[in-house]
């Protein structure tokens, strides 16, 4: 899939457009939806759009990775840095407990709701692996076979996760998963990272030292 261009000079038209497919997503099936309602509702024109991206597939997807790369995960580490165990469990709580982070969680669970489609699940796979190996210092090259399947498997279960989530708060409410709960969830990703993706005698330098 092409990536939509970044070098925008109007980034609230952007962060409108973004918003509004958000919005829709939780209206209606992905496929329901069309530029002309994005310009619409978000007051721009299609020229701005077209500008932007190159067809409603790459505000998708650029959507998508503006809140995967606002994880905690993606957050804490990168550049050659892993997180400690207690810097990335108070990290981690700090942030699942506000309402950005609520917000930004609802919105993913829209990727496994009723509403999403196999490009919405395509573009969330690719930008988790992307954001985990930016966490790790890894290029796409440079990941071994058993690294590769380890992060397919963590991105899968990211995607239990969040169907798990989005079933219980509507069965439940919202406060179902809170604070340690999800704390817990979070740190047992980060510990499969260290524990199966890092390169044995090769391990990443943590934030503190």
């Amino acid at each position: 899939m092409p990536r939509p261009r970044l070098d925008c000079d109007t980034p609230s038209a952007m962060q409108r457009m973004i918003d509004t497919f958000w919005q829709l997503l939780s209206e209606r099936k992905y496929r329901n939806i069309t530029v002309t309602d994005i310009v619409r509702k978000a007051n721009v024109n299609r020229n701005s759009f077209y500008y932007h991206f190159n067809k409603l597939d790459d505000l998708a997807y650029h959507a998508i990775h503006d809140e995967v790369n606002r994880s905690p995960l993606a957050q804490s580490g990168g550049a050659g840095k892993m997180p400690d165990l207690q810097h990335w469990r108070r990290h981690v709580g700090e942030l699942i407990s506000t309402e950005e982070e609520r917000k930004r969680t609802n919105r993913l669970t829209m990727i496994v709701g009723q509403n999403t489609d196999p490009v919405l699940y395509q573009a969330f796979h690719d930008n988790e692996r992307e954001a985990l190996l930016a966490v790790l210092s890894r290029e796409p090259e440079d990941v071994d076979p058993r690294t590769d399947l380890m992060m397919d498997f963590i991105v899968g279960g990211i995607m239990g996760i969040l169907n798990r989530w989005l079933h219980m708060n509507e069965t439940h409410g919202g406060e179902v998963l809170a604070g340690e709960d999800a704390t817990t969830i979070a740190i047992r990703v980060y510990d499969l990272l260290l524990e199966n993706c890092l390169p044995s005698g090769d391990p990443a330098g943590k934030i503190g030292e």
